[in-house]
């Protein structure tokens, strides 16, 4: 789901990060999935919860490396257990209305990870979370997650839900202590705008060498021209 944003992290911290967004992707493939009922599902969410409350019986799971991990670096373990919510929405039958309302509840705690591993203030999490829920809808546009049903939208409908969230993502480049990290997320976000507007227009909605050339020179630019504010200022 968020693999490829561990460009975002510090080596250290790229097999965390792996692990937990196979965490993620693994969460959403079981409890969108038909081979169980809502009951059974329930029942699984039931005692995952218990396993990442204790010591996870099975020590060689990726998800007991993952407490290790998340011991070690004295993250909490809500991190975790957060997921679980959305993933209960998803384990209903029903069909569910608040679809982004469930795509925050799954994608915030790995917005908040991201900017602790990057030892950043808490006033980044609500942007970058807003970024990473603009990473999920591209994504899931264009994979067809089947759970959210791209088809029944237009590309203009996702057009207008990405660019909302990527004018509350730019934030992110006043706010951010890290140069490491301010030009790497230049680069992210001005590559889901290039991707907007071909959606937009209803173009191919590939990146090619031109685009990122153009990708490359603005984040520069936006590196250099876009100063540094604090919480306090006006307008943050």
């Amino acid at each position: 789901m968020f693999e490829d944003l561990q460009m975002l992290l510090k080596p250290q911290y790229h097999q965390l990060w792996a692990d937990y967004c196979h965490y993620l992707e693994m969460g959403w493939k079981r409890f969108e999935s038909k081979r169980f009922s809502a009951v059974e599902k329930n029942n699984q969410l039931r005692l995952l919860e218990k396993a990442i409350r204790h010591d996870f019986p099975l020590s060689a799971n990726f998800l007991a490396r993952l407490q290790k991990q998340f011991v070690a670096e004295n993250l909490s373990l809500y991190l975790l257990l957060e997921p679980l919510g959305a993933w209960r929405y998803a384990a209903t039958e029903e069909k569910l209305s608040a679809k982004t309302d469930i795509i925050l509840q799954s994608v915030a705690p790995a917005a908040r990870l991201l900017m602790v591993l990057n030892d950043e203030n808490p006033s980044t999490y609500l942007p970058m979370t807003s970024c990473l829920t603009a990473v999920f809808f591209a994504k899931a546009v264009r994979n067809k997650y089947p759970f959210f049903k791209i088809s029944q939208y237009s590309s203009k409908q996702w057009s207008k839900k990405l660019d909302g969230l990527l004018k509350n993502s730019f934030i992110l480049l006043q706010i951010i202590r890290s140069k490491r990290l301010k030009f790497k997320i230049a680069i992210l976000l001005n590559t889901l705008q290039i991707w907007e507007k071909k959606l937009q227009n209803n173009k191919q909605a590939e990146i090619d060498v031109l685009d990122r050339m153009k990708i490359f020179l603005y984040s520069i630019y936006q590196f250099i021209t876009i100063r540094r504010r604090t919480i306090t200022k006006r307008g943050i």
